[in-house]
């Protein structure tokens, strides 16, 4: 089923299709199948440890445990901060207009880490979202299509191949420049020995380690 985003913008709205983009579809893919002797395609299955029970495709699965070992229903899960607080459950925003927020920077995209990537094919289209998306702009909306905890935000934006939608999260980690300078820990090289080995390592070369 075509999973459809309605997007407002100055009070016009904007409804599309949502087409995935994988690296199936825009490279292809090999699919590699296992045949018997009489080239009938074969199953893979999994054998138990004592070689009694043979597990046919759909016989295993994921299991959450507690400290004791007892299976746990996903149902049964909840999310919680470092402090152990539930979090706060944020609803999906499919179903009705999801407004475009503001015009945000290159910098501030490139500062997210890219999750997923639609390709948008436009069912109404308005003319001034789309002038100002093909003119370069990248606009914040929000795109949850499942209950969640994070809010973590989405990029529409075009280029001459049409428009696109990009789930991000934000990324943790600071850039580092081939021109930035590292700052040392004061004491960080403290208990470097007199030869040089920086991290004091004691190495005990003798005769059978001789390279002549």
């Amino acid at each position: 089923m075509t999973r459809i985003i309605e997007i407002s913008h100055e009070e016009c709205v904007s409804r599309f299709a949502l087409v995935p983009i994988d690296r199936k579809r825009l490279h292809g893919f090999k699919r590699r199948i296992a045949v018997d002797e009489s080239d009938y395609e074969c199953g893979s299955a999994h054998l138990t440890r004592d070689g009694r029970f043979f597990l046919g495709a759909g016989c295993t699965s994921a299991l959450y445990v507690n400290e004791d070992g007892d299976t746990i229903n996903r149902n049964d899960l909840a999310a919680v901060d470092s402090e152990r607080k539930p979090l706060s459950t944020l609803p999906v925003t499919t179903g009705h207009p999801q407004a475009a927020k503001e015009v945000a920077s290159p910098e501030d995209f490139l500062d997210h880490v890219v999750i997923r990537v639609y390709a948008l094919e436009a069912e109404a289209l308005d003319p001034v979202l789309e002038s100002k998306l093909r003119a370069g702009d990248i606009l914040r909306i929000s795109y949850r299509p499942r209950v969640g905890h994070m809010e973590n935000p989405a990029f529409l934006l075009a280029n001459e191949q049409g428009i696109f939608l990009v789930q991000a999260e934000a990324c943790r980690f600071e850039y580092v420049g081939l021109e930035q300078t590292i700052s040392e820990t004061d004491g960080a090289w403290e208990d470097a020995d007199a030869d040089g080995d920086e991290f004091g390592f004691e190495l005990d070369w003798g005769a059978d380690h001789a390279v002549a």
